[in-house]
């Protein structure tokens, strides 16, 4: 079977953004090109093997944007992260940058309750730290469980996963408080392995491969 590159391309004219798989055999020199139409608005475009990879430019010399199918150039799920632990942030990051997901940092509650703004629809899920630390900002006084009941407040369907680095998990769930805010995990953040058992359990509840 022939191998295929995909290329994920926007067309300028009309905005319409769509994927177009091309045959090795088709590019098979550096120079060679392919013309092809938008498949919303028909305009016009030529891909051609460069040195540098694929390039997709319209007639009139314009580039567009294109971007190779990978998880960073692919439309991510968001996810907003809670975390007043910078580390956290980071190895949650690191580990889910290979994912459809796409983490939305916040490190205290009050930041992430701006980010949800008017837009809790934007975000698929929640996970936020149980114990956020004050950030020195009076404002800031939010701990995790303040900031998962306004969470509950504003959108009650939007489901959360709780962090934690103190052993009391199992103690946690036994509180049915947390099944009425929405909360549908746990996470152990002592466990060494916590950012992979946070990427199991968001692929889980978002039903990624």
């Amino acid at each position: 079977m022939a191998r295929k590159e995909a290329v994920e391309i926007k067309c300028n004219g009309c905005g319409a953004e769509f994927r177009l798989w091309v045959p090795e055999q088709r590019l098979s020199g550096s120079g060679s090109s392919e013309e092809f139409g938008c498949i919303k608005c028909n305009d016009r475009f030529i891909i051609k093997k460069g040195f540098d990879g694929i390039e997709v430019t319209n007639p009139g010399g314009d580039n567009i944007e294109v971007a190779r199918n990978n998880a960073a150039a692919a439309e991510k799920i968001q996810v907003l992260f809670v975390d007043s632990d910078k580390l956290a942030v980071a190895i949650a990051e690191s580990t889910l940058g290979e994912t459809a997901i796409k983490l939305t940092s916040a490190t205290s509650g009050e930041m992430a309750l701006e980010k949800l703004g008017n837009e809790a629809n934007r975000f698929a899920l929640v996970v936020s730290d149980l114990h956020l630390k004050e950030s020195g900002d009076p404002e800031d006084k939010l701990d995790g469980e303040d900031f998962i009941r306004k969470v509950a407040e504003r959108d009650v369907s939007l489901p959360v996963i709780v962090t934690t680095g103190k052993d009391i998990v199992d103690d946690i769930i036994s509180d049915s408080k947390w099944f009425d805010l929405g909360v549908k995990g746990f996470i152990q953040k002592g466990n060494p392995f916590w950012a992979e058992e946070l990427k199991v359990k968001l692929k889980e509840m978002l039903e990624l491969d």
